[in-house]
């Protein structure tokens, strides 16, 4: 099959690499989609850390094209989300609601690739009328889902969300879904505030703009949010959301933060305002239903372009530019 093989820094090389036999209970999916994502760009900046050579890609879906010895093999054919991780349903993390951090788990090999090889417990089965664009977005949106389900929700919370990339829309989507009284997010870039608006923030604010505090302290009526989540990884813009928050309020870290930052907020203000702060990293339970969850959703108008699988060097610019949305590769499309 044809990988792009990342080699390093912003070097990738298409390579025509062997597949393995597939395992008992592993099966062959052909990517149809696979999402660019903030972690593949940031990787390639040194900014999280892996090793190459490797191939990258996490965020994809596709169609079942064989299956090992211990798979029905009515499953060839099926079109399916893919998890990065097996599970086995045994360990003292998967009993503890953590699946996605398994001890015993199968890593699926990497998405820019015409193929992937997973645990079968991996693919799973989506909506006959989702297409593999939507499909493709199943775990950054399961990754929100985690998050947001770990929020104290009260009657009528005011929540505010940094950053609209894709990680702020989801959380947005999940978020409005409970019973809140009022969803702000703030967001640099006019095309994703537009976005914001149009899937349902009641108010979008430019956070660059000279009387952002003033529309802020208008919202709260000077008394803060209730809950802040923090979708872009910045260590600065969490203790600024976190200076907005009312006393007992919750801020939930969602964006992937640098190896090593510090939290740049006064700990003596976190004791007295007794500000909760957690983070939320990964699919928790949440991967095999977030496909029927997001299919009610429309999501079409998140995917930004479309590149071909040599084309990767663009895709990751245009996903570090943050211009757009969410850029995707077609990995078998010549």
């Amino acid at each position: 099959m044809k990988a792009s093989v990342w080699l390093g820094e912003n070097k990738f090389e298409i390579q025509e690499i062997n597949l393995p036999k597939l395992k008992d209970e592993q099966v062959l999916v052909k990517i149809e989609r696979v999402g660019l994502c903030g972690t593949d760009v940031h990787i390639t900046q040194g900014l999280f850390p892996s090793n190459p050579p490797k191939i990258l890609g996490h965020e994809f879906s596709g169609v079942i094209v064989d299956v090992g010895s211990k798979v029905p093999i009515e499953k060839i054919g099926k079109r399916v989300a893919c998890n990065t991780t097996s599970s086995c349903g045994n360990c003292i993390n998967c009993l503890n609601w953590q699946i996605s951090r398994c001890l015993n788990s199968e890593k699926s090999t990497g998405a820019f690739a015409e193929f992937s090889i997973m645990n079968i417990s991996c693919a799973v089965e989506i909506p006959k009328e989702m297409t593999f664009e939507v499909a493709a977005m199943t775990e950054p949106a399961a990754c929100c889902f985690s998050g947001t389900e770990m929020i104290d929700y009260k009657d009528n919370s005011k929540i505010l969300i940094l950053g609209s990339g894709i990680m702020g829309i989801f959380c947005q989507l999940f978020v409005m879904k409970k019973n809140i009284d009022c969803l702000v997010v703030s967001e640099p870039n006019k095309i994703r505030r537009d976005i914001a608006k149009s899937l349902g923030a009641n108010f979008v604010l430019d956070p660059f703009s000279d009387n952002y505090k003033e529309e802020v302290n208008e919202i709260t009526e000077k008394v803060g949010f209730d809950v802040l989540i923090e979708a872009v990884g910045n260590p600065k813009l969490l203790a600024e959301g976190i200076s907005n928050l009312r006393p007992r309020g919750q801020a939930l870290m969602i964006g992937v933060h640098p190896e090593e930052s510090n939290l740049m907020s006064d700990l003596y203000d976190f004791h007295y305002r007794e500000i909760k702060l957690f983070g939320s990293f990964g699919r928790g339970n949440y991967f095999d239903q977030t496909p029927e969850k997001i299919n009610e959703f429309n999501l079409e108008k998140l995917v930004s372009k479309t590149y071909k699988l040599e084309e990767i060097n663009e895709a990751i610019e245009s996903t570090s530019n943050g211009e757009g949305m969410k850029y995707m590769i077609a990995p078998n499309e010549r």
